[in-house]
């Protein structure tokens, strides 16, 4: 005899693991603090990549701004330029930091919790089987 609570059971596992249960099983086979540590890496180069590149793309706008800094050796220019720099690093890669830390805690938190819940129907299948015997 078919059990329907069983199959029901069964249903909304096959519907989780086609969806998002290979997603949540990667990221759950990390711990919290490697998955969000691992996403705070990728997003510090990702960051440093695209700041090194705008930053690149600013100084060819304003070469000859910065080769008359250069030939005038106005050294406090110089200095103030590089803070400046420093500090728009600063800003961006902070920033960015302080989201990528949040939506990966979130998503780490949802994986777990959604995980959790499968493993849940998985002991509900266990229970009612034997329950039939």
């Amino acid at each position: 005899m078919i059990n329907e609570k069983k199959v029901a059971v069964m249903t909304r596992m096959a519907a989780y693991e086609a969806g998002n249960g290979k997603k949540d099983r990667a990221v759950c086979s990390f711990f919290r603090s490697d998955f969000v540590g691992f996403q705070l890496l990728k997003t510090w180069i990702a960051v440093t990549a695209a700041f090194c590149i705008l930053a690149g793309i600013w100084l060819l706008y304003r070469l000859d701004e910065i080769t008359a800094i250069f030939y005038a050796m106005d050294v406090d220019a110089l200095l103030e330029l590089g803070k400046d720099a420093l500090a728009a690093y600063g800003i961006l890669c902070g920033g960015y930091l302080l989201t990528t830390w949040l939506a990966a805690h979130v998503v780490y938190a949802k994986a777990h919790k959604a995980s959790a819940a499968f493993d849940r129907m998985l002991t509900e299948i266990d229970g009612s089987e034997e329950e039939e015997e």
